[in-house]
């Protein structure tokens, strides 16, 4: 298979050499503007100075930062030099980020944050192993009797014009660019090493499956230390697109100033996004309420007859449109242009949701990967996706899918669920100092258990259902994938998180964070304002009856998948309390864990 990028630095220089004069990197404030020929010189630069810092081939950094427009010049610099990148987002616990350093064995630290600065030079051992820290805040920082700390400011400020520089670097395709540490959403994080031309490789796939444009906007919402996030930053830094950096509060106006044609979502904020869509609703009254629910019922009408009938749909056609610019485009335009495509990754969208965005015209384009395949391996188009709903695309060129039974590691026929394993050049070469891991992960040379389970259809679209790990065991014997449940119940909008609960129980019971503003109207409808939700019978009763029919819906249900008791609690999932991994995927054994007694009473004999 011939390949349009041997490396990450000849991504790098083709870009920047086709797009020059186009801004490549802005904040959100557009205060930083850095075009592709400025980020190409300060990447070789910033090698340069790293190396007189005396970093080496093959040492290991750690990049500790929130999202901005220098993460990914910074990691190429290290890359370009033949270290190797070890990057998590600076809003984790310091514990874990104290882990990853350690584990990984870096040599020097790169981070954003003065708090994480003072943590780790309070050890003697670290002073005396550090080759330097590079600090990418604003602030000012000054510490004392530490002359081995730089200001990332001050060290651009020695780029000019005429500064001479290297720009004839050679990587090697084969070595380590990345270590990333794994989100442990059901284990301890394993440091996954991976290969410079496995991201290349990805972002080509990439460009084959996307038609992106020059000089559009790109927000990005993923961390840039999951290997997903990174590899849609740099297919549209590949393709001469600006790449606005925001802070997650900020999404929504940010979005809503710029109009982004391209965004790439985890399904938590889909979900959130749904939200705000149907709030919109809500604000332009009673009157266009009614219409809306009349045109949404029509158009699902619609849809499940274009899905089963080509002739139906062609027909169907004139309905549709007039309906899309009578109703739809009315909704859609309180957030998104009619040129925005979203890009939906982390985890599979639940179906009812793919549903919304289909019928409301905000297109979707899922796709498949996990950090141990740098990222992605499986996409869709849009029209694949429109053609496939439900599905997560088909195989990279240079990608093979095999779906395996989880006992015998024999080949399964298309249709039946299985383990999904994938091959190719993006698969990691290892866990760091892991070969226990290493060995339960690769089945054989590039080829990837991913844990998931799944199913390829006759086609050749992948359906992604859940983590193998995520199958609960009920006491009756039967196996329940929750996910696929959950998926259902966040249908609901009383529902924002939920985690269910069951192994080894009688039946399913639910961790569940409430939508407060749906609760709250509910409890004054039905005339019983300040109640608590966990002593609310009558909510109780009510949700988990409205739950169970949702989950009913599921393909191929059981009767013994449905909720019999649910716990509400006050917190929301989130990164900083450790439930939620840096792309909004939900930890659920620490949900569990955390969550134990309380789930534990709901076993209890009334």
């Amino acid at each position: 298979m011939k390949y349009r990028y041997k490396t990450l630095f000849d991504l790098w220089a083709q870009s920047c050499g086709e797009y020059g004069d186009l801004v490549a990197f802005s904040d959100n404030k557009e205060q930083v503007k850095i075009t592709y020929k400025q980020a190409f010189r300060e990447l070789c630069f910033l090698a340069q100075e790293f190396k007189e810092l005396g970093l080496e081939r093959f040492e290991h950094v750690c990049l500790f930062a929130c999202n901005s427009p220098s993460w990914l010049i910074l990691e190429q610099a290290i890359i370009t030099l033949g270290a190797v990148c070890v990057s998590k987002t600076s809003e984790i616990n310091i514990k874990e980020l104290d882990y990853v350093f350690n584990n990984s064995d870096s040599v020097a630290l790169i981070t954003d944050k003065k708090d994480i600065i003072n943590h780790f030079i309070e050890s003697e051992e670290f002073i005396k192993s550090i080759k330097f820290i590079l600090y990418t805040g604003s602030e000012d920082i000054f510490v004392s009797e530490f002359k081995k700390i730089y200001k990332l400011s001050t060290l651009i400020e020695k780029l000019t014009p005429d500064t001479p520089i290297k720009t004839d670097w050679q990587e090697n395709p084969d070595d380590t660019a990345y270590i990333n540490y794994t989100s442990g959403t059901s284990s301890s994080p394993k440091g996954a090493m991976l290969p410079n031309i496995g991201m290349s490789y990805v972002v080509e796939q990439l460009q084959k499956f996307n038609d992106i444009k020059p000089g559009k906007t790109f927000v990005v919402t993923f961390p840039l230390s999951s290997a997903g996030g990174k590899s849609f930053n740099l297919l549209c830094f590949s393709k001469g697109c600006r790449i606005m950096y925001t802070p997650y509060k900020e999404f929504y106006e940010v979005i809503d100033k710029y109009k982004p044609e391209y965004l790439h979502c985890a399904p938590k904020i889909m979900q959130t996004m749904h939200e705000k869509l149907m709030n919109a609703v809500k604000e332009k009254g009673f009157i266009f309420q009614n219409i809306y629910n009349i045109a949404f019922c029509i158009s699902k009408f619609i849809q499940n007859a274009e899905r089963k009938c080509s002739v139906c749909a062609k027909a169907l056609k004139p309905v549709k449109n007039f309906l899309d610019k009578k109703v739809y485009k009315q909704i859609r335009n309180t957030l998104l242009t009619d040129e925005t495509i979203v890009f939906v990754g982390s985890a599979h969208l639940a179906k009812p949701l793919e549903d919304y965005f289909d019928i409301i015209g905000i297109p979707l384009i899922q796709h498949y990967g996990l950090t141990e395949t740098t990222g992605l391996a499986v996409s869709n188009t849009l029209e694949s996706q429109k053609k496939h709903p439900y599905t997560v695309g088909v195989a990279f060129e240079g990608t093979t899918i095999r779906i395996i039974d989880p006992e015998t590691h024999k080949e399964m026929p298309a249709g039946k669920v299985g383990l999904i394993t994938l091959g190719g050049i993006e698969i990691l070469k290892e866990y760091y100092k892991n070969e226990e891991a290493t060995q339960k992960a690769i089945l054989e040379e590039h080829f990837l258990n991913t844990g998931d389970l799944g199913y390829v259809d006759k086609e050749g679209y992948l359906v992604v259902l859940s983590r193998y790990d995520d199958v609960i065991v009920m006491s009756n014997g039967y196996n329940v994938y929750t996910p696929l449940l959950e998926n259902e119940a966040k249908d609901s909008v009383f529902v924002n998180q939920i985690a269910i609960a069951g192994h080894g129980k009688p039946y399913l019971t639910a961790v569940i964070v409430l939508n407060k503003e749906e609760y709250l109207d509910w409890c004054t409808k039905n005339s019983l304002n300040g109640i608590d939700a966990n002593k609310n019978e009558k909510f109780k009763a009510f949700l988990i009856e409205n739950l169970n029919e949702k989950i009913k819906r599921k393909n191929d249900w059981k009767y013994y998948e449905k909720l019999k008791k649910v716990y509400f609690s006050n917190e929301p999932f989130t990164v900083e309390n450790g439930l939620l991994t840096g792309t909004l995927k939900v930890k659920y054994q620490k949900v569990i864990n955390t969550y134990k007694k309380e789930i534990e009473k709901l076993y209890e004999e009334i």
